[in-house]
């Protein structure tokens, strides 16, 4: 009878320390804005975004994506409290407010910046973003690009720039200036896609389009154990199979090997499909996470949303984020424990193939 009462406390203790973990569910719950962009919206009024982005700063996490006018602030990575603001000026007449933007910080100032092709965007700067104060660090960037990302390389104090969104071009990469954030000697190009060998780069719904190159996009720089993680999107953002690959270096613009295990971010199959273009945080205990694009697809092929996946780096320093029931309900850590102990809640849909 003791015995029993011991497993009946056990159980009730399970069940208690699981009720006050706090489950989260991709595509995650946000405000997600009406497409500003009137070509597609003819197409269909939908939500939409896509390439999001988000760095945990002062004790808070912040989600940028594409043209939302605005962006999200959270403290537990569940509940996101938007804050409307446009980043341009007047004069700019786009539909593309902040595409695909770069989100990063340098000491103590977070840095923003959307894709352009001219040089007349600013870079964004703020030191307290919980109260959406905002000015121009560079008024005109002449790092212009589309799909950047501003990398900060803290051991050294050293920053570079990756962008590019093309099927015909690499992905480029180049040094900027510690201080006047202009581009400092020459762009270098860091990545093309190989769908020769990689099969999973290859354009279609099932990546037997042979008949037009795919898409790279969303470069994206993580360091880890002195190594430069560069991620990638490929080969569309409309197609299930929509996945962040990673090529791995000792400096920051390469040379960049394939990494074995690849795509490292990858689903798809389920509700929530595809996990591409995204980027690579770190929570406020240190794990870490890929958000990425998921196409929903109904009302338009760039009906897009945002999802969250556990990632990092295995003990061979192999990066990895797991996609799986990645549309089911998923544990957020309470505590500094990494994600090799179950994150997956265990609870399943009770009205699969049921009349609802």
């Amino acid at each position: 009878m003791k015995t029993i009462y011991l497993i009946l406390i056990l159980l009730i203790s399970c069940i208690s320390a699981q009720s006050q973990q706090k489950t989260y569910c991709n595509p995650i719950n946000i405000d997600y804005a009406y497409c500003p962009i009137e070509p597609f919206v003819t197409q269909g009024k939908h939500r939409a975004t896509a390439d999001p982005v988000i760095t945990f700063f002062k004790g808070n996490y912040y989600l940028f994506s594409t043209n939302q006018w605005g962006y999200w602030i959270s403290s537990d990575m569940l509940k996101w409290k938007f804050h409307s603001r446009k980043f341009l000026r007047p004069e700019h007449k786009v539909w593309d407010e902040l595409c695909a933007p770069t989100l990063s910080f340098v000491n103590d100032t977070l840095l923003v910046k959307g894709s352009t092709h001219t040089k007349e965007f600013p870079i964004w700067m703020s030191t307290h973003p919980e109260k959406n104060e905002w000015k121009e660090l560079v008024h005109k960037s002449e790092a212009a690009a589309w799909d950047p990302q501003i990398f900060w390389d803290e051991e050294k104090d050293e920053l570079y720039e990756y962008y590019g969104s093309s099927n015909l071009y690499p992905l480029y990469g180049v040094k900027l200036n510690r201080k006047t954030f202009l581009p400092e000697g020459d762009r270098v190009p860091v990545l093309a896609l190989n769908d020769d060998e990689h099969g999973w780069e290859r354009f279609g719904e099932n990546n037997d389009n042979t008949f037009l190159q795919p898409f790279t996009e969303g470069a994206f720089v993580t360091k880890y154990n002195s190594k430069y993680y560069l991620q990638y999107g490929a080969p569309g953002t409309e197609f299930s199979g929509y996945a962040d690959g990673v090529y791995v270096g000792k400096h920051p613009l390469g040379p960049f090997e394939y990494q074995s295990h690849n795509p490292f971010s990858y689903k798809p199959g389920g509700f929530a499909r595809g996990a591409g273009h995204g980027a690579t945080f770190q929570d406020a205990n240190g794990t870490y996470w890929h958000t990425a694009t998921i196409g929903i697809c109904v009302k338009n092929n760039f009906e897009r949303r945002i999802g969250i996946w556990p990632a990092g780096f295995d003990a061979d320093d192999v990066m990895y984020s797991n996609t799986a029931y990645g549309d089911y309900p998923t544990f957020l850590p309470v505590e500094q424990k990494g994600h090799w102990s179950e994150s997956f809640a265990g609870w399943m849909l009770l009205n699969y193939n049921k009349p609802v």
